[in-house]
């Protein structure tokens, strides 16, 4: 039995304390999450720490061998999704980007150079002004690292429809970057194409 699973056998016990090294090892990742989902650290952190609640209380339920941090993922993404439905916050979150468009910048690699981490804000910035649907896919496919198939089981549609819904949703974010900057994806054809291959499949 992993160390995760034996925290999680404590927790089912009753002992609280053994949910702790869950939180500590996964609460980064699903703030980082959370953030591109909903535009904003605080609130991200807010959604994140519900969701940990959520799962220890729902803890009883939880498949028997399953992987945290899968499971822990399906719940923050609901609550996501619900804030996303009920607060409406794009506009206030548009405003705040062009404000403080360094605040994406918060949490990149201090590896990074100063020329990735103007990217990775252009891209975050980017994420703000695409619908709460185009920016879930996005996010599940690029940053979580989700399969097609995986993506057509969490999203609840087709094979074929989960790449036309990538695909327009990849090509709405380069015309958002075109708007923040004309001169990224010049830069990036220059440095050769990324590119998907599981598309080409």
């Amino acid at each position: 039995m992993t160390a995760e699973q034996q925290a999680i056998e404590h927790c089912l016990n009753g002992q609280k304390d053994a949910f702790r090294p869950l939180v500590e090892a996964y609460f980064p990742r699903a703030v980082r999450l959370a953030r591109a989902m909903v535009g904003n650290t605080e609130d991200a952190r807010d959604l994140a720490q519900e969701a940990f609640i959520a799962a220890y209380k729902a803890l009883p339920k939880m498949t028997p061998g399953r992987p945290f941090y899968p499971w822990l993922r399906g719940i923050l993404l609901n609550r996501c999704r619900m804030f996303l439905r009920t607060r409406r916050r794009a506009t206030m979150r548009r405003v705040a980007a062009a404000e403080r468009p360094g605040h994406w910048a918060i949490g990149v690699a201090d590896s990074y150079t100063p020329e990735k981490r103007r990217t990775a804000d252009l891209v975050r910035r980017a994420l703000t002004e695409m619908s709460p649907e185009d920016r879930e896919i996005l996010v599940l496919k690029h940053m979580e690292g989700y399969s097609y198939d995986e993506l057509a089981a969490a999203l609840g549609i087709g094979r074929g429809t989960v790449a036309s819904r990538l695909y327009r949703a990849r090509h709405r974010m380069q015309e958002a970057l075109q708007e923040l900057d004309p001169t990224l994806m010049n830069r990036n054809e220059e440095t050769g194409p990324g590119g998907d291959t599981e598309e080409r499949v």
